[in-house]
């Protein structure tokens, strides 16, 4: 979770500009089409309509949010810092899941207005820094070179309405730093792997959804929720038939029933966690801040109903190369998945 207040003001007019894409533009283009060259053409003026054109791979149903933790935290994927090769890979990983369960893109359009799962936009260099045993990131020279990056975006198509629920969860964590590997097995692949799972149980239960469901995995939350800002200013569905936003960060450590959640307002996303928790016999309390914050961030200033939710003692271990999957408590994350798995069921259904 990002704890610097003072970047997200200086990353809040980031937008789309021309750039290589080196090792990402093969990510970009899902379809077969050749790759495009600015972001201009990645982001459409306005979005597509939603359409229901895919196929679920039954094998992808039977992984659990264990597996995706586990996968996401692996050497190979080197810390999954925003805008690098082991990010690029998990941004792989993941449009791989979302093909797989059949859902449908809702990323950025093509010329040919296809569709692809990524949502283009580019990172700010930044600088690390230690704050109270925490690495964290500080931004660099605004004059250099931005670094390219992506949203993932899918979703299971509603059976008679315009109107979306977001379930979505960052996916970046710090990468590697001073030689040592940030894994992020809780912050935050754990959110990664609760929103997979409830996805799902959906298609395993055969449930069709009347409001649209999607599956949004935002890049560069450490940085500043650049990622879900990014996508609030360059939206691929119409913000305005968004009902609700289910965010999950840093969820899968700490006692199995203590939950806490970050939102402006006692608001309709807010009120269906708060009873799915109390059905589940949790706990869940409002977070203080303390300078931290999480993706809900800009879908509440748009008025917007938007939660996350998150670990009480979601600060252990948080940002450090302590953050591996021993860390993550299996029932936690079980619990924190039938809990959205509810919610979803309550606003979607």
């Amino acid at each position: 979770m990002s704890t610097r207040r003072g970047f997200l003001k200086c990353l809040g007019g980031l937008g789309a500009c021309l750039l290589p894409w080196n090792g990402w533009t093969n990510l970009f283009v899902i379809s077969s089409q050749p790759a495009q060259a600015s972001f201009s053409n990645l982001v459409p003026e306005k979005p597509p309509e939603l359409s229901s054109i895919q196929e679920t791979n039954s094998s992808y149903l039977q992984r659990t949010a264990m597996d995706d933790i586990l996968a996401l935290s692996q050497q190979e994927f080197e810390g999954r810092r925003a805008g690098s090769r082991g990010e690029e890979k998990a941004a792989i990983y993941l449009v791989d899941q979302l093909r797989g369960l059949g859902l449908d893109p809702l990323g950025d359009a093509l010329e040919n207005q296809q569709r692809n799962y990524s949502h283009a936009f580019t990172i700010y260099p930044v600088n690390e820094e230690f704050s109270n045993g925490r690495l964290t990131f500080r931004q660099g020279d605004p004059n250099s070179l931005r670094t390219p990056s992506a949203n993932i975006i899918g979703g299971l198509m509603g059976t008679h309405t315009n109107e979306s629920i977001i379930l979505s969860a960052h996916y970046d964590h710090l990468g590697i730093f001073q030689g040592k590997l940030y894994p992020g097995a809780n912050d935050n692949a754990s959110g990664v792997g609760c929103i997979l799972d409830v996805m799902r149980r959906l298609l395993r239960e055969g449930l069709k959804p009347k409001r649209n469901l999607v599956l949004a995995f935002w890049s560069a939350e450490e940085m500043g929720f650049v990622g879900s800002h990014a996508f609030v200013q360059n939206p691929t569905i119409p913000l305005s038939g968004v009902q609700a936003v289910f965010n999950v960060d840093t969820v899968g450590n700490g006692p199995v029933g203590d939950f806490a959640f970050w939102a402006n307002n006692n608001n309709p996303a807010v009120q269906a966690v708060q009873a799915a928790v109390s059905r589940n016999k949790a706990n869940m309390v409002l977070a203080p801040n303390n300078g931290h914050n999480s993706d809900q961030l800009y879908f509440n200033s748009e008025h917007i109903p938007a939660i996350t939710l998150m670990s009480r003692d979601w600060l252990n271990k948080n940002h450090t190369p302590e953050d591996i999957t021993s860390f993550v408590e299996p029932q936690k994350i079980a619990l924190a998945s039938d809990i959205l798995y509810e919610a979803v069921r309550e606003l979607a259904f």
